[in-house]
This record gives C-alpha cells, sequence and structure tokens, in this order.
C-alpha cells in the first residue's frame, strides 16, 4: 500500500489518464520556457492529440522549480482536456504536486452541465489507491485549501491566492473556452476573439469574464525563424492584463506562442521554445 501521497500523486501523474495516448502519436508538441522576472524557473509542454473518433485531447505537464525569488514554490502538474468534435469540453483532470502536498481537479459532463470537483490527495486506503488507478474517483474528501496557498499555475499567473477552489455544478454554456483551448477556439472563430470572453480555470474550478483587446499582427522570431502572431490583451476588474500572442504551425495547429503578465509577482512568462 502507497503510504505517502506524494508517492500516489507521482504515481498518478505519470501513469496514462482515461484515453492518454503516446507521445509520439501526438498531432502537434509545443515547449515552452517559463520565466519569473527573467529567471528561467520552469518549462512546460503542451501536446495536441486527434481522438480516432473525432475531437482531440490537450495534454500539459508543467515544472516550476524553486528559486531564491520563488522561494517555498516547487510545481509539478499534469493535466488533460478531452474535446469533442464540435469542440466542446467533455471532461477535463489536473494534478498538481506543490512540495509536501497534492490536488486534484477534476470535470466531468451531465447533460446539459459540467461537474467540477477539487480535492487534496491525503491518506489513501487500499480502497482508494485502487479506485485512483482505475480513474473512478472524482473526489477523495472535502478539504479545501486555505487562503493563500499556491495551487498551480494559474493562480501564479494571476497572482489570485484567495480564489479557493471548491466543488460545483455549472452550465457548459457558462464559459467559452479554457487557457490551454484559447488557440483552437480562436482558430474555430477565425482566428479572432470576441470583445468579452469567459475563461473557464480547471485548477481553481472558477471562472472569469475578461475583455479582449486585438493588438493586431506582430512578427516574432524563434530559432532564427520570423512568426507571424496575434497579439491580444485579455482584462479584468481584478486581474493584472494578461498578453498573449497566437500562432499557426506549418501544420496549420494554433498554439500559444507567448503570454506574459505583470502582478504582485512581477513579470512572468511562458515562451515557446524550440
Amino acid at each position: 500500500m502507497l503510504k505517502s501521497p506524494i508517492l500516489a500523486a507521482i504515481l498518478i501523474a505519470a501513469t496514462s489518464i482515461q484515453g492518454l495516448q503516446a507521445a509520439d502519436e501526438a498531432q502537434a508538441t509545443f515547449s515552452y520556457d517559463i520565466f519569473a522576472e527573467g529567471n528561467d524557473i520552469g518549462d512546460m509542454q503542451v501536446q495536441i492529440i486527434q481522438e480516432p473518433q473525432g475531437g482531440y485531447q490537450i495534454l500539459e505537464t508543467t515544472t516550476i522549480q524553486k528559486s531564491s525569488d520563488w522561494d517555498g514554490i516547487n510545481l509539478k502538474s499534469t493535466a488533460n482536456e478531452l474535446y469533442s468534435l464540435e469542440n466542446s469540453l467533455i471532461s477535463a483532470d489536473k494534478k498538481t504536486v506543490d512540495q509536501t502536498k497534492a490536488y486534484w481537479s477534476k470535470i466531468d459532463s451531465s447533460g446539459a452541465d459540467l461537474w467540477m470537483s477539487f480535492s487534496e490527495i491525503k491518506n489513501l486506503s487500499e480502497k482508494e489507491e485502487s479506485e485512483l488507478l482505475g480513474f473512478s474517483i472524482a473526489v477523495l474528501d472535502n478539504f479545501i485549501p486555505q487562503a493563500g496557498q499556491v495551487l498551480g499555475l494559474s493562480q501564479l499567473l494571476f497572482s489570485d491566492t484567495k480564489a479557493t477552489p471548491t466543488s460545483l455544478r455549472l452550465p457548459k454554456n457558462s464559459h467559452h473556452t479554457t487557457l490551454a483551448n484559447l488557440p483552437k477556439y480562436w482558430s474555430t472563430n477565425r482566428q479572432t476573439l470576441p470583445a468579452e470572453i469567459r475563461l473557464l480555470d480547471i485548477e481553481t474550478t472558477s471562472i472569469t469574464q475578461m475583455k479582449t483587446e486585438d493588438l493586431g499582427r506582430k512578427v516574432r522570431t524563434l530559432g532564427g525563424n520570423e512568426v507571424s502572431t496575434n497579439h491580444y490583451t485579455l482584462t479584468s476588474e481584478k486581474r493584472a492584463p494578461l498578453n498573449i500572442w497566437l500562432a499557426v504551425d506549418e501544420n496549420d495547429i494554433p498554439y500559444i506562442f507567448e503570454l506574459q503578465i505583470a502582478n504582485s509577482n512581477g513579470l512572468f512568462t511562458i515562451k515557446h521554445k524550440i
């Protein structure tokens, strides 16, 4: 029996989740560096996988290492978002390990609604471990983290540690997209974003309404090559503006080229790399 919740979380994160396919089957893979105040603090990889029956998955792995400027933060997370042929969210799963704790956010479809649940992975019984490895548990307990705890990348991005995750039920039409799926949403809408957009955050099980501003096309460089991007800012009343550059690769796969935000933690950047 697994004695450590962290070992259990790492095992869960490393194990194939429902529908997960091998990396060599990915339609596209994008790698990123993560910077805080110009210092490289981590890495992220995003894979787009086409489903045989139609639809697609977005698989994301993130590692943020502890540094002097980010004392006490050492995050590892895996995320999976499954979408239908019509680009509708079917399910999502995110697991985050933060040094001594592990968290699990999960979304499932139920008719016209999405069921969103959040829990801390703590002491696991043999039965719970078996069910976890079978991916049949949605909520392990009713633990809600205290305000001020950093749970993952989105809270670092938005400096919103008071947004305590919870379990809730929401209509499917209550959001437009997630941040991970924003490039696909942008592409299917003829490479445009609406004036206002509702972003679903799987990590904090919340929805944020944001205003968008199209700043036009910008030519960026990657490995000595020019890349045409579309630059947008996303703003809300309680969050710092989020700058995002969207692009399309040589196979017409949309992706985030760069994401940047300046909040109380300083300048935070996620940038595509070769």
